[in-house]
């Protein structure tokens, strides 16, 4: 075992070559990370192929020469090198004899493969990916039997400008074939691709300023030039923008054309409807320039789904009683309480399995006769009986001010159904992932409550990364987030590094319109019932399993 740094720097953490004894501290850490995310030593990896591969992405067009060269000089070797990006997606695979095509096609170590430690386990590459430094896995330092074949070297590539994690490269062969030669190859390539990032990069951005100049110059509109890297704006953009905007701004040039010019007609945090055109910037990877004027016009206004107003007065109700329902973490006893009014008595309908159901609907009858505000929690969770015998005593003439809570109100058990038939006054909550409204206006409510995050700010880095994400705990597993990511340290903007590591990484999932989030929804409950097999859901779902895999691979779907 080695330890050094190379010649530019970097630390190389110790190359072994098999049956030296002893187990290295950072692959004890691998290993121990592999056990915390369920892996199993002899399970195979257990990832698949859900990403495309964008070729002219500023990553792959950087190393394209370097993997050339590698290629050549592995040409009468049983090597083979695997480029990851940023999300360690693997976009590119180069060999010097293909020996070892279908070895790597087993382990999933393919373009579009995710190649993280959650799905393979300690290796190379993905070990280089969690720890952001150079390493080397060999043989039995694998955690999982199916690559203990392989001999692998790895390591980060990190732009010299913005300091970002770029992607990671490695080197792997047959474990018969391990040598120190590895580390300082790959470290050679490594630094000619950085260094080929940073010529890319000060080309592009002159394309970016010459454009937002060029566009400026000649209109007194506020203009907009953004990247991944760059963000040039103009006197009247920075009055007219929010933190949020800059959010709404990076997902239409996610999807801006690769030619011409689009049009959108947005509201602005601010409140100003504006008409934004926007289109890319020629040879600059990412680089999209928006231009916006004032408009009378307004985009359609959506049904209101979202988190409870002034609007949600319980006056407005009537006299009944009012039902809230969506699903879990959605906000729905926060805004039934709302609803009820200052002194509202709770009565959690989980309480009937201790109490039983006697003592529940009692408990239940004393309330509701007390004329005082009551809501009533849960009542989906109750037993055909309390159910039951809880819409006899609504029917009796309850509370003016009864609010019950409860999941989505289709599907609901005979008994609940008929409850829920007493509330003829309804709110229901959407799920975060439908929610049409600024996300960036409910991120600000969220942390205005979080003693932690009370006037700080959530960077648009960071606000874009956590609005890629399904949500599937709704808001209040969003605002567990921002509560950790506030935690992470005192005072100062809460950047994408201050996320849960889990949450860091973009699911890079493009923004779904109505009718393609219920078909991802579907998709993903299906597979979930089915255990992952994609033959049995695609049989459910009524498709052939080619169109399942080219949904999965549209809409990022992990399986």
């Amino acid at each position: 075992m080695t330890s050094r740094a190379d010649s530019w720097g970097h630390d190389v953490v110790g190359f072994v070559v098999p049956g030296e004894a002893g187990v290295r501290p950072e692959i004890e850490l691998a290993w121990r990370r592999a056990q915390l995310a369920g892996l199993d030593p002899g399970m195979e990896v257990r990832g698949s192929v859900l990403s495309d591969i964008d070729r002219r992405s500023r990553l792959v067009v950087a190393a394209e020469p370097v993997l050339n060269r590698m290629a050549q000089d592995l040409v009468d070797t049983r090597f083979s090198v695997l480029l990851a990006d940023s999300a360690s997606v693997i976009v590119d695979r180069r060999y010097g004899q293909r020996s070892l095509t279908g070895a790597l096609d087993r382990v999933m170590a393919v373009p579009g493969s995710q190649y993280t430690e959650a799905v393979s386990g300690t290796n190379a590459l993905a070990t280089a990916y969690e720890v952001r430094h150079p390493i080397a896995v060999t043989g039995t330092e694998h955690y999982l039997e199916a690559l203990q074949q392989f001999s692998c070297f790895g390591a980060p590539i990190v732009h010299p400008v913005t300091r970002r994690l770029e992607g990671v490269l490695d080197v792997t062969g047959h474990v018969d074939d391990a040598t120190e030669l590895l580390p300082p190859f790959l470290m050679r390539a490594v630094r000619d691709i950085e260094q080929q990032l940073l010529d890319g990069a000060r080309i592009a951005e002159q394309r970016m300023l010459a454009a937002f100049q060029a566009q400026a110059a000649h209109r007194p509109n506020p203009v907009v030039v953004l990247s991944d890297d760059v963000l040039l704006a103009n006197r009247h953009a920075v009055d007219l923008l929010h933190t949020g905007d800059h959010t709404r701004l990076r997902e239409l040039a996610i999807d801006a054309p690769r030619s011409g010019t689009v049009s959108a007609v947005l509201v602005l945090e601010g409140g100003t409807a504006v008409a934004v055109h926007y289109a890319r910037v020629p040879d600059s990877p990412g680089g999209v320039i928006f231009d916006f004027e004032p408009t009378e016009q307004r985009p359609p206004v959506p049904r209101r789904t979202g988190r409870s107003g002034p609007e949600d007065d319980v006056t407005s109700l009537g006299a009944g009683p009012v039902l809230v329902h969506g699903e879990p973490g959605t906000g729905r006893s926060f805004l039934a309480r709302r609803l009820a009014g200052a002194g509202a008595q709770v009565l959690a309908a989980h309480d009937e399995l201790t109490a039983g159901t006697g003592a529940w609907i009692l408990r239940a009858r004393q309330l509701l006769e007390t004329g005082q505000p009551v809501v009533i929690d849960d009542v989906h969770l109750l037993s055909p009986t309390a159910a039951g015998l809880l819409a006899k005593l609504v029917d009796a003439g309850p509370s003016r001010r009864l609010v019950m809570v409860a999941g989505e109100v289709a599907g609901q058990a005979p008994e609940c159904a008929a409850l829920l038939a007493r509330c003829t006054a309804r709110r229901g909550l959407a799920p975060l992932r439908l929610r049409t409204g600024p996300f960036g206006a409910l991120v600000r409510e969220l942390m205005a409550g979080i003693p932690a995050a009370r006037g700080r700010r959530l960077t648009p880095t960071a606000l874009h990364i956590l609005q890629a994400h399904s949500w599937p705990g709704n808001v209040r597993e969003l605002r567990e987030v921002l509560v950790a990511a506030a935690g992470a340290h005192r005072g100062g903007d809460i950047t994408e590094r201050d996320l849960p590591a889990a949450y860091r990484i973009s699911p890079r999932r493009r923004h779904l319109g109505l009718l393609e989030q219920a078909e991802h929804d579907m998709i993903v409950a299906v597979l979930a019932e089915e255990g992952g097999n994609k033959a049995h859901a695609a049989a459910r779902l009524g498709i052939g399993r080619t169109t399942l895999y080219e949904r999965i691979r549209r809409f990022g779907i992990p399986t």
